[in-house]
C-alpha cells in the first residue's frame, strides 16, 4: 500500500515535504550554538516523521491488508412493492454497523482508523446495456448486511461473485481502452439537504396509490444505462462510512447551525477574547464610573462596553427562508454518512461514444434545487484540465478514478475529507435505491427475479 502510494505522489507534495526539514538544516548551520549539540534535536526532528510513517504502517499496511472483502450482487425483483422507506431505513440501520471508533490501544496498536473506521460501497454497473446491482464489504460485515436487505425486502436474491473491475485492464487508459470518471460534490454546503424521494410525488395526493403517484428518478438512469453499446462499461459507486458529528466532521455541524443562524437573521453571539477584555478593562480605569445626581442620593456605575438584547425579538422570516431552517434542521438531526459518488465509463476505443461518459450528470440534476443543493461533478479531479499540461493531467487522473474505484477509495486518497458528500439515509435512499418498476430499455437487460419465491406449506407431509 505504501509503495501504491508512493509511486503517485506529486512532486510538489515532496518538495513542500522537504522544506521543513532544510529550515531545520540552515538553523543548525548558522546558529553556533547548535552547531555542537544538533544531536539533541534528532529526537523531535525524528519524532514528527516517525509518527506519520507509523500511523501508516499500522493502518494501511496492517490493518487494511488483514480486511477481506467480498462483492455480492444484489437481483432486485421486476417490481418493488415496498415503500422507498424501506431503503432508508436500511441506511438508518447501516449506520451503527459501520461505526466503530477506535479507544487508545485500537488506535495506536492496532491501526483502527478514525473518522469512518469501516466503510462499504452499493453500485451499479452497466456491461454493455446489461445492468446489475452490487455490493461490497467486509467479509465480517457480509452476513449482517444481507440479514438487513433480506428483512426490508424479502424478494432479493444475493450471491457472492467476482470483482467486476476485474473486466477491463488495470494498466487503461492504453493503446486498446479508455476511460473517464467524475466524482459528484456538493453545490453549496454540505448542510443544505437535496430534494429527497418524499418530493417525487404527483399533486393527486390520495385518491391513487402510494406506489402509482411516486416518480422514480432512478428509472431514467437505468434507462441511460441500458443505451451502452457493445465495448462499453458503465460503473456507478456510493461508498459511505459512518461518521459522528461532533467527533468526526464537526465543521459540518457548525456549517449547519451557521446556515440557521443567517436565514434566520438572528444575532451571533459574540465571543470577547483576552485583548477585549484587557481593553474593556483599560476603558473603565481611564473613563472611571458615571455619577448620576449629586449629594448623598449620588449613584455609581459602569458604562457598558457592549449592548445587551433585554429580550427575544420575533423571527420574522418569509415562507421560503423556514422552508431552509426546517429542511437543514431535519438533514442534521439524522444519522450522517461521509459518501463518495462516482461514475466511471470504460470502453474500447473503436467504440468510445462521448456522450455516454457523462450520463449520469442527467440522473443527479433531479435533486438539486436553487434555495437548497444539487450535486455537480468535481472540477478537482476529473479527467480534463484547460491550462497547462492538457495531455498529461487528464491521463494521470484518468488512471487515478479507475485506481480509486478499483480500491474504493476516496478522490484524494489518503486525505478521506476532500471531494466528499456528507449524506443522512434519506438522502441516500433517494439517490440509491432498488426500482421500483423496470420498464422501458432497462427491461430486458437487468438482472432481476422474475417471480415470487416462498417457503414450504406448513401442512406438507415428512412422511
Amino acid at each position: 500500500m505504501a509503495e501504491r502510494q508512493f509511486k503517485f505522489s506529486l512532486p510538489e507534495r515532496i518538495l513542500f515535504a522537504s522544506f521543513p526539514w532544510l529550515v531545520l538544516v540552515a538553523i543548525v548551520i548558522f546558529v553556533p550554538f547548535l552547531r555542537v549539540w544538533w544531536w539533541m534535536l534528532v529526537p523531535l526532528i525524528l519524532y514528527f516523521e516517525l509518527h506519520k510513517v507509523y500511523l501508516w504502517w499500522v493502518r494501511w499496511d496492517f490493518n487494511y491488508t488483514e480486511k477481506t472483502w467480498v462483492v455480492l450482487e444484489i437481483v432486485p425483483p421486476k417490481e418493488v412493492l415496498v415503500p422507498l422507506k424501506a431503503m432508508e431505513d436500511v441506511f438508518s440501520v447501516l449506520w451503527p454497523v459501520l461505526y466503530a471508533p477506535p479507544n487508545w490501544r485500537e488506535f495506536w496498536f492496532e491501526g483502527v482508523i478514525p473518522n469512518g473506521t469501516e466503510w462499504m460501497s452499493f453500485e451499479i454497473a452497466s456491461f454493455e446495456g446489461n445492468i446489475h446491482f452490487y455490493m461490497r464489504a467486509t467479509t465480517s460485515h457480509a452476513s449482517l448486511i444481507q440479514s438487513i436487505l433480506y428483512a426490508h425486502y424479502p424478494e432479493l436474491e444475493i450471491r457472492e461473485v467476482l470483482d467486476y473491475t476485474n473486466n477491463v485492464p488495470k494498466g487503461i487508459p492504453n493503446a486498446e481502452w479508455d476511460t473517464y470518471g467524475e466524482d459528484f460534490i456538493f453545490t453549496r454546503d454540505p448542510a443544505y439537504p437535496i430534494k429527497t424521494y418524499e418530493k417525487f410525488f404527483e399533486p393527486q395526493g390520495e385518491r391513487i396509490s402510494a406506489e402509482e403517484k411516486r416518480i422514480d428518478p432512478i428509472g431514467s438512469l437505468l434507462e441511460n444505462l441500458g443505451k451502452i453499446g457493445p465495448g462499453e462499461q458503465f460503473w456507478l459507486q456510493f461508498i459511505i462510512s459512518s461518521v459522528d458529528t461532533k467527533e468526526d466532521a464537526p465543521e459540518f455541524l457548525q456549517g449547519a447551525h451557521k446556515i440557521i443562524a443567517k436565514v434566520s437573521k438572528r444575532p451571533e453571539k459574540k465571543h470577547e477574547s483576552l485583548i477585549d477584555h484587557i481593553m474593556t478593562a483599560l476603558f473603565h480605569i481611564i473613563r472611571g464610573p458615571i455619577r448620576e445626581g449629586t449629594g448623598e442620593n449620588a449613584s455609581y456605575y459602569w458604562l457598558e462596553s457592549a449592548k445587551t438584547e433585554s429580550g427575544e425579538r420575533e423571527l420574522l422570516v418569509t415562507p421560503g427562508e423556514r422552508e431552509i431552517i426546517t429542511e437543514v434542521e431535519n438533514k442534521i438531526k439524522k444519522p450522517i454518512f461521509r459518501a463518495v459518488v462516482r461514475g466511471l465509463y470504460a470502453a474500447k476505443r473503436e467504440n468510445w461514444k462521448s456522450g455516454n461518459k457523462t450520463l449520469t450528470r442527467a440522473y443527479f440534476a433531479h435533486f438539486g434545487t436553487q434555495h437548497l443543493n444539487s450535486i455537480r461533478f468535481s472540477p478537482k479531479t476529473r479527467p480534463k484540465t484547460q491550462y497547462l499540461f492538457r495531455k498529461r493531467i487528464p491521463l494521470m487522473r484518468a488512471k487515478r478514478q479507475l485506481r480509486n474505484y478499483i480500491n474504493r477509495f476516496t478522490p484524494f486518497f489518503p486525505d478521506r475529507k476532500r471531494e466528499c458528500m456528507y449524506l443522512n439515509p434519506e438522502e441516500m435512499a433517494t439517490i440509491f435505491h432498488f426500482p421500483l418498476k423496470v420498464s422501458g430499455l432497462a427491461m430486458p437487460t437487468m438482472a432481476r427475479v422474475e417471480s415470487k419465491k416462498s417457503g414450504p406449506p406448513p401442512n406438507l407431509p415428512v412422511e
